[in-house]
């Protein structure tokens, strides 16, 4: 969606409603039809959107609305091409105590000694004071078909405590192996 002095609401009908309503279905938060129609099952997923990002629960998308769907939406793409991790068993494998983001950073970085390994890269970036996201990126791993392997770690603060929220993975494959780019496709 763009950024737009316009204001949606209840009654607004176009292409900008159509973006609107396929939006928030990506998010799960409409199931109605997208027909470029602002109605009352619209309005309703609205409400519940803005609810989830702590706004004004008064169905209509003005600008801090808007900025916050294109912010989830963003982040829901970042998703796209990893590999889906189950949370349990990610902090079981890695042996994780989660306290701040910073902190599961760190022990990432350091619970990996791992021989041939050329490069490490660690992130942590925070979308929203109550989000943060970690990238953690190994290339160089002593695998025959895997040359590169990056995490995605999602958490959210609930009640002043984070808890990984989404874990995903992606690899990059040895020559002759596979994908030379990062991808959630296994390497053979």
């Amino acid at each position: 969606m763009t950024a737009t002095s316009v204001v949606l609401k209840e009654g607004s009908k176009g292409a900008e409603v159509t973006k609107l309503q396929e939006g928030l279905k990506k998010l799960n938060f409409y199931s109605g039809i997208v027909d470029g129609v602002f109605g009352v099952k619209t309005k309703e997923a609205v409400i519940n959107f803005q609810k989830s990002q702590q706004l004004v629960a008064d169905g209509i998308v003005g600008e801090k609305t808007l900025s916050k769907l294109n912010a989830a939406l963003q982040e829901s793409n970042a998703r796209a091409d990893f590999r889906v991790i189950n949370v349990q068993e990610f902090i079981s494998s890695n042996r994780i105590r989660v306290s701040t983001p910073k902190a599961v950073a760190v022990q990432l970085f350091s619970n990996s000694e791992e021989e041939g390994r050329k490069s490490e890269e660690i992130s942590v970036a925070y979308p929203t004071g109550e989000t943060a996201v970690i990238v953690h990126t190994m290339v160089g791993v002593a695998d025959d078909s895997v040359a590169g392997i990056r995490n995605r770690i999602e958490l959210k603060r609930n009640q002043n405590k984070w808890e990984i929220v989404w874990v995903g993975e992606q690899y990059k494959c040895q020559p002759n192996r596979g994908h030379q780019d990062w991808s959630g496709n296994v390497c053979s």
